[in-house]
């Protein structure tokens, strides 16, 4: 894989570059660590503190190179991973007092809404990645997500669990109480949740990585928070299919964006692949300009 990873040169990125150093070293990944102020004199410490990060990563046998920049971080950053072409791009989280999670910078889902690249967001430090939960509602849209997966973890040593969280009973199972017998039904089914759930298991499987597959049924966002609690997973896969639609994100909200900000966990988001126009501004969000524009 080639990596992007970013830093910002302070303690606050140490997370995400311990945990982007074990995923380069057991998948022999080429890593590059990109630096960006948006401070010109911030510039020259940024790249020795990246320097210094490089070091790290050559003594663990990794290919890596840096860069920093002197810029608006989100264009910068959209530009160097265009030109880098990255299958992963790294970026640093912080945790608030209490526990509340929050991202590094209010511009990280930016970047992920951006980019439409798989991202991966570390707000607190897991020392391995050994349990991996892919959220999966079932749609297409999550393969892209389960295919990025089979790439790092068979070298982690990891395993992976299948989850999706029901707004209630389903018809096929509604007369089966134990979790078990709920999968196996579910799993049998012709429903479409059935039919993906088994595609996305099988291919997993074949990638030699142990799979389980866990369904809840109640709100979603509070049954995605006891899973993760339940199973003590390292890592958080999401996936991301792109809004069409210039209200729906505000009257309906965006889970993604939601679980991005509180799960307390590394979070890998994988864009579906979906092609849309560009992300609209703030602006375009309110008046529903440019909504047509560059779609496809």
């Amino acid at each position: 894989m080639r990596i992007l990873l970013c830093s910002e040169g302070t303690e606050r990125s140490e997370s995400a570059i311990r945990l982007c150093l074990k995923i380069a070293a057991a998948t022999r990944s080429q890593v590059t660590i990109f630096g960006v102020t948006e401070v010109e004199p911030d510039e020259v410490p940024l790249l020795e503190a990246i320097r210094q990060t490089q070091h790290a990563f050559m003594a663990q046998g990794v290919n890596v190179e840096i860069l920093s920049k002197y810029g608006e971080p989100i264009s910068e950053i959209d530009r160097r991973t265009a030109e880098g072409n990255y299958d992963l791009i790294v970026i640093g989280g912080e945790t608030k007092p209490g526990g509340q999670v929050s991202i590094l910078s209010q511009k990280a889902y930016e970047i992920i809404e951006t980019l439409l690249r798989p991202v991966l967001v570390v707000p607190v430090p897991r020392p391995e990645i050994r349990r991996i939960l892919i959220c999966s509602g079932g749609g297409t849209y999550i393969e892209a997500a389960v295919r990025l997966v089979i790439e790092f973890a068979p070298s982690l040593g990891a395993s992976v669990t299948l989850f999706t969280a029901l707004p209630g009973p389903p018809v096929v199972i509604s007369d089966r109480s134990e979790s078990e017998a709920n999968v196996s039904a579910l799993l049998s089914s012709n429903s479409a949740l059935g039919h993906n759930l088994r595609a996305e298991k099988e291919m997993i499987e074949a990638a030699g990585i142990p799979t389980q597959v866990r369904v809840r049924s109640g709100l979603v966002d509070a049954e995605i928070a006891a899973e993760i609690e339940a199973g003590d997973y390292d890592l958080v896969v999401l996936g991301s299919k792109p809004s069409r639609d210039v209200f729906s994100d505000y009257l309906l909200g965006n889970m993604t964006r939601r679980l991005v900000n509180w799960v307390p966990r590394p979070v890998l988001v994988v864009a579906s692949g979906i092609t849309v126009r560009r992300p609209r501004s703030w602006l375009e969000r309110i008046t529903g300009r440019g909504a047509g524009e560059g779609e496809k």
